[in-house]
C-alpha cells in the first residue's frame, strides 16, 4: 500500500521537472507557466521559489558540479543563483511556438530532453541528446513529448507521446540513437494521459497521469501493477529522492482547471510525497562529453 506522507501546497500553475541532487540533498522542480524554480531541503523540508525570466522545463546537475537549465529559448548554464547565463546550445530547427518540456540522463550521464508544441496542436516536438557539439535529434513527431526514462540496465529508453496516450520503448544504440521504437503501454481514456515518468530499482515504471488523478505503476514487462490516487486531476511528474531514494515525489498542476474544479481539488498544483515501499535509483550527473 502507498501512504501519502506529506504534501507541500506550493500551488504551481504547471509543476514539472523533478530532480534530486544527492550532493546538495535538495529536491528541485519547476513551474513552467509561472516560470520559477523551486528547491527544497530534504532535511528540513523547507523550500524556496526562485523566479525565472522565461518558461523553464528542467534543471540538471553536471558531473563538474555546474548546473544546466532547459528554457523556452534553449539550454543554458546556470549561475550560483540558478539564473540562466551562457547559452549551451540553441535549437534552430524548433518552431517559435515550441518549448522544452522534460529531460533525463541515461546510465552514463548523457542528457536526453524533449520539446513540444506549446499550443499542443502540431507534431513539431522532438527528442534530443545533448553532446559536446550541441543537441542532436534522435526522435521526432511529438505533439507533447514527455519522459524520458531509462531501464535499470540502461539498454532501453522510455519516451512518452502524451497526446497519443502512449509510452514507447526503444533500444539505445551505441551512438545514442533509438532502435526499434514501439508502443509499450497504451493508456485508455479513463487512465488520463501519460506524463512524466521514472523507473525504480526493480525496473518498475512509475507514470504521472494527467487528468488521471494519480500515479500508475507498471512492471518492466508492461504489466499494470497499481494506481495511487491523489486529490488533484492533473499529475505531471514523478521522481524518487532522499538518501535512500525511498520517497516518491509527485508534481501537479492548476492550469486549465475551472474555478469549480479548483474549489473541489484545492491541492492542485501541490507537491506530494509518497511512501510506496519501493526504492528508486540515482540519476547520473550530466556528462558533457561526446
Amino acid at each position: 500500500m502507498a501512504a501519502l506522507r506529506a504534501l507541500y501546497p506550493v500551488a504551481c500553475t504547471l509543476g514539472e521537472g523533478l530532480h534530486y541532487s544527492a550532493s546538495l540533498d535538495r529536491l528541485f522542480w519547476v513551474d513552467i507557466k509561472a516560470p520559477a524554480l523551486f528547491q527544497m531541503c530534504m532535511r528540513t523540508r523547507s523550500h524556496q521559489r526562485v523566479p525565472m525570466p522565461e518558461p523553464i522545463g528542467w534543471v540538471k546537475e553536471t558531473a563538474s558540479g555546474q548546473w544546466l537549465g532547459g528554457f523556452q529559448s534553449g539550454v543554458y548554464w546556470l549561475n550560483r543563483h540558478f539564473q540562466p547565463e551562457d547559452k549551451v546550445c540553441a535549437l534552430p530547427d524548433e518552431p517559435l511556438s515550441n518549448r522544452l518540456n522534460d529531460a533525463k540522463t541515461d546510465r552514463q550521464g548523457h542528457l536526453y530532453f524533449g520539446t513540444m508544441d506549446n499550443h499542443e496542436q502540431q507534431p513539431s516536438g522532438q527528442l534530443y541528446r545533448l553532446t559536446a557539439q550541441g543537441a542532436v535529434s534522435v526522435d521526432s513527431g511529438y505533439i507533447v513529448s514527455n519522459g524520458p526514462a531509462f531501464s535499470v540496465c540502461g539498454a532501453y529508453l522510455y519516451t512518452v507521446s502524451s497526446s497519443e496516450r502512449v509510452i514507447y520503448r526503444a533500444r539505445v544504440g551505441r551512438a545514442g540513437d533509438l532502435i526499434d521504437k514501439h508502443p509499450f503501454i497504451q493508456f485508455s481514456m479513463v487512465d488520463g494521459y501519460p506524463d512524466g515518468l521514472t523507473v525504480d530499482s526493480s525496473g518498475n515504471l512509475w507514470v504521472a497521469c494527467w487528468q488521471g488523478f494519480g500515479v500508475r505503476c507498471y512492471s518492466a514487462s508492461g504489466r499494470f501493477i497499481r494506481h495511487i490516487m491523489l486529490p488533484a486531476p492533473n499529475v505531471t511528474n514523478v521522481t524518487f529522492a532522499g538518501t535512500h531514494y525511498d520517497r516518491l515525489f509527485v508534481t501537479t498542476a492548476r492550469i486549465g482547471l475551472s474555478e469549480s474544479v479548483l474549489a473541489r481539488y484545492p491541492l492542485s498544483g501541490a507537491l506530494f510525497e509518497l511512501d510506496v515501499t519501493q526504492r528508486g535509483i540515482a540519476e547520473h550527473p550530466v556528462y558533457m562529453g561526446c
